[in-house]
């Protein structure tokens, strides 16, 4: 049975041989158990690595990184551990972890000052957008109502003119406005052909006063839904 300062020297024997060695063909390196101080015990352990503040040994269940700390006295000593070189690589490594950890903060705010400028970008770019929108159905809407008003004239102006035939001649035509337009009773007479000829301008334009009208309805919701979208695009980048 090897004693415990044997069975020490064997694993720094494995160390020193080579590390890289053992790691490529672990199955061939010589393999014994090791006990740390918390009573775990690595069955068949080799040493994979070595650094100042412990060692990774391979074992029968895998592998483990082992501190110095945890490690018996004798290995401790057979492996030359310094208390203080460990203190040292290990300030390094946690300097190391803040400085990338501070870098990676970095970046993340970076990244997120980047992506709150382009989303206020994104916000502005649709506000100007709806706001042309806006500007080009109000122009819409001012056409529209300028072609309503000019339908509007020419109907009356034929209102009028065909009123200023009822009775004339040897006939007269009875003229009623309703809701759908001009109603009229024909007697016949010299001015018929007049008259018919205004009536039928006035059915026409009637007709075409109301599509005029349902368009500039239309245009209206539109203009108002357009607004309601523009004020809430700007309440959201306020």
């Amino acid at each position: 049975m090897m004693n415990r300062t044997a069975h020490f020297a064997v694993l720094a024997a494995l160390l020193f041989a080579g590390a890289a060695v053992f790691a490529a063909d672990a199955g061939k390196a010589e393999k014994h158990d090791l006990t740390l101080k918390s009573g775990k015990v690595l069955q068949d352990a080799y040493v994979l690595d070595r650094k100042p503040n412990g060692i990774t040994f391979g074992y029968k269940d895998g592998c483990a990184f082992v501190r110095f700390t945890d490690l018996p006295t004798e290995v401790q000593k057979y492996f030359d551990y310094d208390p203080d070189e460990a203190a040292r690589y290990e300030k390094k490594l946690e300097d190391q972890k803040k400085a990338n950890q501070k870098a990676a903060e970095k970046q993340k705010a970076k990244e997120q000052k980047q992506k709150v400028e382009q989303d206020k970008r994104n916000r502005e770019r649709r506000i100007s957008q709806q706001e042309q929108t806006v500007r080009k159905l109000e122009l819409q809407l001012d056409e529209a109502k300028k072609r309503l008003q000019i339908t509007e004239n020419t109907v009356r102006q034929d209102r009028g003119a065909l009123v200023s035939t009822v009775g004339s001649g040897n006939s007269a035509r009875v003229c009623v406005d309703t809701p759908w337009g001009v109603g009229r009773i024909n007697t016949g007479g010299s001015n018929s052909a007049v008259r018919n000829k205004l009536m039928k301008e006035v059915d026409t334009m009637s007709a075409k006063r109301d599509n005029q009208a349902q368009d500039v309805i239309n245009l209206q919701l539109k203009l108002e839904s357009a607004r309601k979208t523009l004020d809430r695009l700007r309440e959201d980048n306020q």
